[in-house]
């Protein structure tokens, strides 16, 4: 008896364990099938029902309207769309605006311009041409002014290198790469390279004199000069900068071939006005075909190097208006471009929260 009492302890302690074991598998694969599901169900139900995105923060209150210099705005005859796809392309609801750092007169702009001009060796006194723009004057390398607004930094550098044949006798001209950079260790010097500049990537065109006038060269073999354009970095990296001209950056240079380093440099406009990158709010985007409608009112702004009568556009993309002249936002336009070097500007920002132009 004892055994077989024991016999049965041992097999009923073995149904058990069996029991246990069962069992708790199959909890464990309803628990991980179950939170798979649920997580599943979840994720489901957050897409279809995805929740509000935060309300642009407007911080900055309405802004002033975008001054577009009329003067120089094209008036087509009639446009057109022929875009890729019929369609506009879909843009998002809203977008950055910067504030642009306005400088103010001080004690110190005299002395911080003499400074700026004595690094690029204009040493003897300026003429004083009003209360904010000052003009220096040299001789070597080549003849040379530099007129600058003491109170915002910008400048001209003009030279005379129109009238100096010797520098179209075998040029020797830098790369596209080496040549930005050259533009870019020239303001530098100055300490007058912004973050947002030293990370662009600039643009150039080979150049040839032609009379008294910079011609496009047609080839690099035939170039004496280089023209480099240069603007802030894109936004983002996706949203890159316009200005009044089609391919005139706020940064604008001429590179002699006949001359190294920074005296190569024979002419640059510098039109740059920093930003605050940390002070930024976000603004809500009135529609693509509201923008589309203002543009065909003749009231955008059409760039001075369009050549054609109708405007065919081609291309629509979003971008940042950045001025040779200074405003107090750095704001968002919808961009539209085509045939003849069309390139049509419209604010981006709703009405709503934008001034109303001045006529």
């Amino acid at each position: 008896m004892p055994v077989t009492k024991n016999t049965s302890s041992l097999s009923r302690a073995t149904m058990i364990g069996r029991a246990v074991v069962k069992w708790g598998i199959i909890s464990l694969v309803v628990m991980i099938v179950g939170r798979v599901l649920i997580t599943s169900l979840v994720a489901f139900w957050k897409a279809m029902n995805p929740p509000k995105p935060e309300p642009p923060t407007v911080g900055f209150g309405i802004l002033p309207s975008i001054v577009f210099d009329k003067t120089l705005s094209k008036s087509p005859t009639s446009y057109s769309l022929e875009l890729p796809t019929g369609n506009f392309p879909l843009f998002s609801d809203r977008a950055k605006v910067y504030l642009y750092s306005q400088a103010t007169p001080s004690l110190l702009a005299d002395q911080a311009a003499k400074e700026i001009a004595n690094r690029y060796n204009f040493v003897f006194a300026p003429e004083v041409v009003s209360d904010t723009v000052y003009r220096w004057t040299k001789s070597l390398p080549l003849v040379s002014t530099f007129e600058m607004d003491i109170n915002t930094h910008q400048f001209q550098f003009t030279t005379d290198f129109m009238n100096r044949p010797e520098l179209l006798a075998k040029p020797n001209l830098p790369d596209g790469f080496q040549a930005v950079q050259i533009i870019k260790q020239f303001l530098g010097s100055a300490n007058l390279l912004s973050d947002d500049v030293a990370t662009s990537s600039g643009d150039i065109t080979y150049q040839k004199l032609i009379g008294r006038t910079l011609q496009p060269a047609v080839s690099v073999s035939d170039a004496e000069f280089i023209e480099v354009n240069i603007n802030r970095a894109p936004i983002d990296d996706l949203y890159p900068m316009y200005s009044p001209q089609k391919d005139r950056g706020t940064i604008h240079a001429i590179i002699a071939g006949g001359l190294s380093g920074a005296d190569s440099v024979v002419q640059m406009e510098y039109n740059y006005f920093p930003t605050f990158s940390s002070l930024t709010h976000t603004y809500p985007l009135r529609s693509i075909a509201s923008a589309w409608e203002v543009l065909q009112a003749g009231e955008g702004y059409v760039v001075p190097e369009f050549s054609g009568q109708k405007a065919v556009i081609r291309t629509v993309s979003l971008g940042y208006f950045d001025d040779f002249k200074f405003q107090p936002y750095l704001q968002p336009i919808y961009v539209f471009e085509g045939d003849d070097h069309f390139v049509g500007y419209v604010p981006a920002i709703t009405p709503e929260f934008a001034q109303r132009p001045q006529p």
